[in-house]
């Protein structure tokens, strides 16, 4: 019984391990002292998180400008705006309200659904205002997809990427304990096959 006792526990040791190694290897930081701008990945759920850390690099002085994409989705009820605002419009709400002057925050155009269409907004922008760096913010589980979708498609233009996480790490998932849930499986089990498939396709 005691060896089958030790046994289970060594199962359950290596089960964690194995999946706090899984999180982690979809963690990348590249930081890049100062750049043009700052893209900010929408994600409705997160985008706050995402907005106002790429507002803390600003007012640190670590970029020029911030840019933000719209999903097309609506959040709750703003009493400010008096509608159920983008979850854009809201960001640049709060990126204002912490001090970062609205002129320095632009919406690249068009509606975005996935990564690459980021990328590829961002790409265009970058060649029509000869943006030479782009620090990409992002939910950590994220970072490794981002940072290698906007290198292959800035790869043309000479523009440094860095990429950078924003707060909280996992959100209410543990990096080592994500099997134990759906929306575990969701964001990590569902990044690795996005990464896969971006891969293929984009290659």
């Amino acid at each position: 019984m005691r060896t089958v006792i030790i046994a289970l526990l060594i199962v359950a040791a290596s089960g964690w391990a194995l999946a706090w190694a899984a999180a982690r290897a979809l963690v990348v930081e590249v930081k890049l002292p100062h750049a043009d701008v700052i893209l900010v990945m929408a994600g409705a759920p997160v985008y706050f998180g995402r907005a106002a850390e790429a507002g803390r690099l600003f007012l640190d002085g670590r970029a020029d400008r911030i840019l933000l994409t719209n999903d097309g989705v609506r959040g709750s009820w703003s009493r400010t705006l008096q509608r159920n605002p983008l979850y854009y419009e809201r960001a640049m709400l709060r990126l204002t309200q912490a001090g970062v002057p609205a002129s320095k925050i632009e919406l690249l155009p068009g509606r975005i659904s996935s990564t690459f269409d980021e990328a590829a907004l961002m790409g265009a922008y970058a060649r029509t205002h000869a943006v030479k760096s782009v620090i990409i913010v992002t939910s950590e589980y994220h970072t490794r997809r981002a940072l290698w979708t906007l290198r292959r498609v800035l790869r043309d233009t000479g523009a440094e990427v860095g990429v950078e996480a924003a707060n909280p790490i996992f959100g209410s998932v543990s990096p080592r304990t994500w099997w134990g849930s759906a929306s575990g499986w969701q964001m990590v089990f569902g990044e690795y096959v996005k990464l896969a498939y971006y891969r293929v396709h984009y290659r």
